[in-house]
């Protein structure tokens, strides 16, 4: 689930800030989590781990030293592949009889077709062995079949909400993150409080830059299914959502940015937009790259509705790979050590699924400048956590949802004030997706 919004990043701070791999030690590692050095190999042969990533970059590698200094026996090997394309490359490979890789990346956006395809080991089982309790309670349902086999962990991708302190000061009256989520307790005061900003800014400053960055707290923050088995859910799993971003639109709180156009990167610079999804790797990739001189100018609270998850891409190991059991020892050291949580935290900024981590108080902190020195990394770790229950399962069909969804969007945005009917959008949703996919039925 690749969120459109995020295509507005710069393709290279977008292939970065998705890189959520991990790995860890099976049969290496103690109960507690701690890393046990193998024995040395008889042999000054390698094995080769291949890797089939779309982060294929210089810290990546360092990060990935970090493993072989531990398991000398293993060399990695990186094949940068699109996220887009993964699907189809695993699948020519087994047609073709050409190697897998014994790691791939199963990006949020394409997971539910990818987990699809029945070709995956189940790490949890012997003689891998993963213990799925240490994993985030959330996220294994996301990383788990439909027939039951567990792919394998990832790094958590969760999100809350960004704000410009000079602005929410201006029109709320404090850019103090506490009074800020004590005024805005739902959506419909959020909207309310945007026709203010509307009124006093007369109509030249927005609550968001665009349709998609509402969109995403609002898919982001119910689990309502949009599709179940083959039978589509839309008027109870997306009606709601667009049904409020008509509520924006008619409102004129929201500006008519296209997501995927530079203009939305640019605002994140401007005085006339105040609020943005700010996920775990939004800090790096997202603000400080598109906001290079801001230090300061940014706040981090928990939005209207709560927290939620933001994408997110799991570790899988082929069941015709070569080194099966190289590849899931990889995997395991990085998600369910604390060693590789380490190190994914120090390379990449990225947050581990392994339990235990989140009991040390102070794992997780950071003050950032941009943020006014504000500790996001503690306040994700510890106030965001903690408040994602449940998720909305992948699906095959996931990608064409989307597509139709954003296609939704633009017939929103392009609306004379918001002058839309739900109701018509989801019926061109169906069946649009049914031309997609004859074996859609609806409800």
């Amino acid at each position: 689930m690749r969120k459109r919004w995020m295509k507005a990043l710069p393709v290279v701070l977008l292939t970065a800030m998705l890189g959520l791999a991990g790995c860890s030690g099976g049969g290496q590692q103690n109960a507690a989590g701690t890393d046990k050095k193998p024995e040395a190999a008889g042999s000054t042969a390698k094995t080769d781990i291949n890797i089939w990533l779309w982060d294929k970059t210089d810290s990546r590698a360092k990060m990935y030293e970090e493993f072989t200094k531990l398991y000398p026996q293993y060399n990695i090997v990186m094949t940068a592949v699109e996220s887009k394309d993964m699907a189809q490359k695993l699948q020519t490979a087994l047609a073709s009889g050409a190697d897998l890789p014994d790691v791939a990346w199963l990006e949020q956006t394409y997971r539910g077709k990818l987990l699809s395809l029945n070709i995956w080991e189940d790490l949890s089982k012997a003689p891998y062995n993963l213990d799925k309790s240490q994993v985030l309670d959330y996220l294994v349902p996301l990383e788990t079949t439909e027939s039951g086999v567990y792919v394998g962990p990832e790094a958590p991708s969760v999100a809350g909400m960004a704000y410009k302190r000079a602005l929410a000061k201006q029109y709320f009256g404090t850019e103090d993150r506490a009074e800020l989520e004590k005024i805005f307790t739902d959506w419909d005061t959020f909207i309310q409080k945007g026709i203010e900003v509307k009124e006093k800014s007369n109509g030249k400053v927005f609550m968001f830059a665009s349709l998609g960055d509402a969109y995403a707290f609002l898919k982001g923050q119910t689990n309502t299914p949009f599709i179940q088995g083959t039978t589509l859910n839309l008027k109870q799993g997306v009606g709601p959502l667009l049904d409020k971003l008509v509520q924006m639109k008619k409102a004129g709180i929201i500006d008519v940015l296209d997501t995927n156009s530079p203009a939305a990167n640019a605002s994140y610079t401007d005085d006339l937009h105040i609020f943005y999804p700010c996920a775990n790797w939004s800090v790096e990739f997202t603000i400080k790259a598109n906001d290079k001189n801001g230090v300061g100018r940014w706040g981090f609270m928990i939005p209207p509705g709560g927290p939620f998850p933001l994408g997110g891409t799991l570790q899988g190991v082929p069941q015709k790979a070569k080194n099966k059991v190289g590849g899931a020892e990889f995997v395991k050291w990085l998600f369910l050590t604390e060693k590789g949580s380490e190190v994914a935290r120090d390379y990449k900024g990225n947050f581990s699924p392994f339990k235990p981590i989140y009991q040390k108080a102070d794992f997780y902190s950071k003050k950032e400048e941009h943020f006014a020195g504000q500790d996001v990394q503690k306040a994700i770790a510890q106030d965001v956590f903690p408040k994602i229950k449940s998720v909305r399962l992948p699906s095959k069909y996931d990608q064409d949802i989307d597509d139709s969804v954003n296609v939704a969007m633009k017939t929103i945005n392009a609306s004379k004030d918001g002058n839309v009917a739900v109701d018509q959008l989801i019926k061109k949703m169906e069946d649009d997706l049914k031309s997609k996919q004859p074996d859609l039925k609806v409800q």
